[in-house]
């Protein structure tokens, strides 16, 4: 388990991305009360959360738990996409296979129309 301690960064994160608990909870599949329990501090997130609440955010664990600054994560896509975009790929990723076909056909339109 890692230590969440006062510099754990997933609320500001979170807020910084325009989401609720609920939003970023659904997104990665999981109860939005164990989010509030991280934020709070009232519980410490395992390993595989932080590589979660990293990936989604697309920033490094050490800067999730406050050990490295923003400006020197050495990640070329990071903060590429904006809350709007990380909400289109959430709901993508909610849709089934038939679906996903049919948003994929619909930009290959509107690509090929630009």
């Amino acid at each position: 388990m890692a230590k969440i301690g006062e510099m754990f960064r997933l609320k500001e994160l979170r807020e910084e991305n325009g989401l609720k608990r609920s939003e970023l909870a659904r997104a990665l599949n999981i109860n939005a009360g164990t989010i509030a329990n991280y934020e709070n501090e009232i519980r410490e997130a395992p390993y595989e959360y932080l590589v979660l609440f990293a990936n989604y955010f697309d920033v490094s664990i050490d800067y999730l738990l406050g050990k490295e600054p923003k400006e020197e994560i050495a990640n070329p896509l990071s903060g590429a996409l904006t809350s709007n975009e990380r909400q289109l790929i959430c709901s993508y990723r909610m849709l089934n296979n038939k679906a996903k076909e049919r948003v994929s056909e619909y930009i290959g339109l509107w690509k090929n129309n630009n």
